[in-house]
Parts: C-alpha cells; sequence; structure tokens
C-alpha cells in the first residue's frame, strides 16, 4: 500500500526559529512509518535543501517549481495559534496533479494551494479541510472564510477541526467525516451514523501536526484494517505517541517512551 500525500511544504518561523512545516510535511513523514508514500509538493529555491534530503530519507518527494515556498510565522496560546503568511507560495496546478498515479491519495494543503475542484481529479482521495477554509488577508493574517461542502461527497475520508467545520455550509458527506476538538472530546460522522472519542491524555509539548497526523494515520488504518472503529483507535493511539514523543522519536521508533493514560 502506498500513499500519495499532496501540499505544499512551508517554511514555518516559531519564536523566531525557523523550522520545516505543513500538512503534508507531517502526514507524509509519520504516515512513513508505517507504509509507502511520496509526497507531491510546490516550492521555491528557497526551500533548505537539507531540509529535502531529510524529508526524502523518509519518504519520496516531488517536488513541482515554484517561484517561491510558502512562509508562515507562528505565535501560541495554549492549544490555539495565530499563523501569518510572509509568502503565500504558489498553487498546484491540474496538469501538475494529473501526473500522480497512487491509488491511494491524502489532500493535505495549507492554504489555497489546491482547489475545491482539483478534488475531482483523485477518486475517493482523503482530505484535510484546512487548507480549503483558510483564507490568507493582505495583512498576511491567515483567518478562516466559509466554503460550499457540496465537494466533500467526493471524497473518502476528511477531517477537520470544530472550528473548520463551522465554516461549512451545503455539507455533503463524504464516507468518514473526523471532527476534532484539540483535547476534548471528538466525533465521527458516517452515512450510517457517530462515533465519539476522546483524545488519549499525554503530555505535549508541541500540538503542530496532530490533526495531520491523526488525518493520515486514520486514512492508513481503514484501508489496513477495513474497520472503522479499529481504524480510530489505532489512530488514537499513534497519534498520542507522536505528541508524546516528537516527530523526530516518533520515526525512530521510541513508542517505549510513550506513556499514554
Amino acid at each position: 500500500m502506498k500513499f500519495a500525500i499532496i501540499g505544499n511544504l512551508t517554511i514555518d518561523i516559531v519564536n523566531g526559529k525557523k523550522k520545516p512545516g505543513g500538512g503534508a510535511y507531517y502526514s507524509g513523514l509519520i504516515l512513513s512509518k508505517h507504509t509507502g508514500v511520496t509526497i507531491y509538493t510546490k516550492i521555491g529555491d528557497d526551500y533548505p535543501k537539507k531540509w529535502l534530503e531529510e524529508i526524502s530519507s523518509y519518504a519520496e518527494v516531488v517536488a513541482f517549481k515554484g517561484s517561491s515556498t510558502t512562509m508562515y510565522e507562528l505565535f501560541y496560546s495554549g492549544e490555539g495559534r495565530v499563523i501569518k503568511a510572509l509568502s503565500p507560495g504558489d498553487k498546484i496546478s491540474a496538469d501538475e496533479l494529473s501526473t500522480i498515479s497512487e491509488e491511494k491519495v491524502i489532500i493535505n494543503p495549507v492554504a489555497g494551494e489546491i482547489g475545491e475542484g482539483d478534488v475531482l481529479i483523485f477518486k475517493k482521495p482523503c482530505l484535510d479541510l484546512q487548507g480549503f477554509v483558510r483564507e490568507l488577508r493582505k495583512d498576511g493574517l491567515v483567518t478562516l472564510k466559509e466554503i460550499d461542502g457540496e465537494f466533500l461527497e467526493n471524497a473518502s475520508i476528511v477531517h477537520s477541526s470544530t472550528e473548520e467545520f463551522r465554516m461549512v455550509k451545503n455539507l455533503k458527506l463524504p464516507d468518514v467525516l473526523a471532527v476534532t476538538n484539540g483535547s476534548e472530546e471528538g466525533v465521527v460522522i458516517t452515512r450510517k451514523g457517530k462515533i465519539t472519542f476522546k483524545p488519549r491524555k499525554v503530555d505535549v509539548k508541541d500540538p503542530t501536526g496532530a490533526g495531520d497526523a491523526f488525518l493520515a494515520l486514520l486514512s492508513y488504518g481503514i484501508n489496513r484494517y477495513n474497520e472503522l472503529k479499529r481504524a480510530l483507535e489505532f489512530a488514537l493511539d499513534e497519534t498520542a505517541k507522536f505528541l508524546k514523543l516528537g516527530l523526530r522519536s516518533y520515526l525512530e521508533d521510541r513508542d517505549d517512551e510513550a506513556s499514554i493514560g
């Protein structure tokens, strides 16, 4: 089983320090621990080659040529954050998307580099709502906008935060809709009903990438187990391990350090 992860890799500035980021970064690397992954992204020459080499040691990277890389400055307060776009990056074209041949596809844009119509290029992809409801204001601040949710019925699995889900009007259900609410209770909605769930209790130093991890792990779990409840337990367990250990230790398989209550 091999997955294609689509979305722009980003340069994130947190407390004045540059670090790699983007939904495709976290989804792709975390999923690489469990199965084969190719990350499809659009970056400029300003993306650090050292970062690209490190990512490529875990997952194959197909980098479409962009004029610049998406760059964000992030400010955290508890589980909330404020994001300012220093560079919006470039959109991934339909022609570029049409070169992707993997059957298992996760679409995880950061902010508009993949359009709602582009979802139709793929057969039942998984996707994160985040990059579809984000809007870049003229002052650079990243806010949320309302969208028409009709295109979501073409997806297999959709992940959204509670706040992002409120931005969806005219919702057409995908096969599985997972709505998370930080450390609070979340819900999985299917055409057959609802399943509520509570994230595992862990000591979280940095929540960045939690939703991206959950989406990737749930998508993989459903394909692996072919059973929603078992896939959900797998996704919750592994997301907790990632949050407890941090990305690098998680990828090094140091699961014994995770204490999940």
